[in-house]
């Protein structure tokens, strides 16, 4: 068992409290059982992204339940309509505020073995040791689960940039932390987000166990931002893309990765595929080549039809005229600044 330092609870932001979290009552019931819909024994592929402490291959769904910006009641809904129509794999997060949302969908919705299941979550960086478990403990309580498949350190600061938790001395501090949840069996894997070469050239003068994973902006238009694919491939470290749709992101209508010009024409070389699916493709096309290192994508959505349209990038390939053409195009820009971190 892991040997908690710090038994108090992190204390959620006061934003978090007003905006984020928010209670599920004991009165709701679990979504409707969702009737099977055309396609909907799509088969997802795996990768290995390494080996837990047992030496058991970690193999992470190259498609999973996105949950950002969502609050435990919508995470809640989306997580079980992503569940019955067969996802595996789940993202959330500590500073996401719905991690309770996503421990009840689990507990109610998910009707697999625990074994089954892809749990990813983080944790925020700028941590001491003793914040480092507290925080865990705190996703493992709000999860109900024993342990994760992934944990990651959220940021290579905290989101301030406090000038005494921005530091390679700090982000050292907290990577150990992580080592030590690894040992103990609570996380299989753990990993890192944001994180530029510099960042993980200080994990790696200390590591003991490497990062699996490096969660980063990335989709069509972005290219690599910062060489941080480069320096993951040479580190041999899954890099694995956040916003594959561009989500936050700032352009013009015809550069949509859902309806823009771009991708709604490469869609209409093939049937039945939408625009969205084509930026999606993108993606795990590149995760599917033998030793890329590129990972999984995780959209979210709260509609059954998009959850669905979702999965359905794995029953299509696009030719290699049309990933020259993706992977060339410079809109919608990525935005670089997190090398920006001391």
């Amino acid at each position: 068992a892991f040997a908690l330092l710090s038994s108090s609870s992190p204390p959620l932001l006061e934003e978090q409290q007003q905006q984020q979290q928010q209670v599920i009552t004991t009165e709701e019931k679990v979504p409707p059982a969702i009737a099977a819909l055309p396609g909907d024994d799509v088969d997802v592929p795996t990768i290995s992204i390494g080996y837990d402490v047992f030496g058991k291959s970690v193999e992470m769904p190259l498609i999973g339940a996105g949950t950002w910006q969502y609050n435990d009641t919508i995470a809640y809904e989306s997580v079980c309509k992503a569940f019955q129509v067969g996802y595996t794999f789940v993202d959330t997060a500590w500073g996401y505020g719905n991690q309770k949302g996503v421990g009840k969908a689990i507990k109610d919705c998910w009707t697999k073995s625990r074994s089954e299941l892809f749990v990813m979550t983080k944790i925020p960086g700028g941590l001491h040791t003793d914040e480092v478990f507290s925080y865990h403990e705190q996703n493992l309580h709000d999860l109900q689960l024993e342990y994760v498949d992934h944990v990651m350190t959220h940021f290579p600061s905290d989101w301030s940039l406090s000038p005494n938790k921005s530091s390679p001395k700090m982000r050292q501090e907290e990577w150990k932390a992580l080592e030590l949840i690894y040992y103990s069996g609570e996380a299989r894997s753990i990993g890192i987000s944001h994180y530029c070469p510099s960042h993980i050239e200080d994990l790696l003068a200390v590591a003991t166990v490497p990062p699996s994973i490096n969660q980063v902006e990335y989709h069509v238009g972005s290219g690599d931002l910062n060489c941080v694919i480069d320096k993951c491939r040479q580190s041999n470290i899954t890099f694995m893309s956040f916003s594959p749709l561009c989500g936050p992101c700032q352009y013009e209508p015809q550069d949509s990765l859902i309806h823009g010009d771009l991708v709604n024409e490469i869609a209409s070389h093939y049937k039945d595929v939408t625009g969205s699916q084509v930026s999606l493709r993108f993606i795990v096309q590149q995760a599917l080549k033998e030793n890329n290192f590129i990972g999984a994508v995780i959209p979210k959505s709260n509609d059954i039809n998009h959850i669905l349209s979702n999965k359905h990038i794995f029953s299509f390939e696009l030719n290699d005229q049309d990933m020259k053409q993706l992977m060339a195009a410079t809109k919608p820009a990525g935005e670089s600044g997190d090398c920006d971190v001391p």
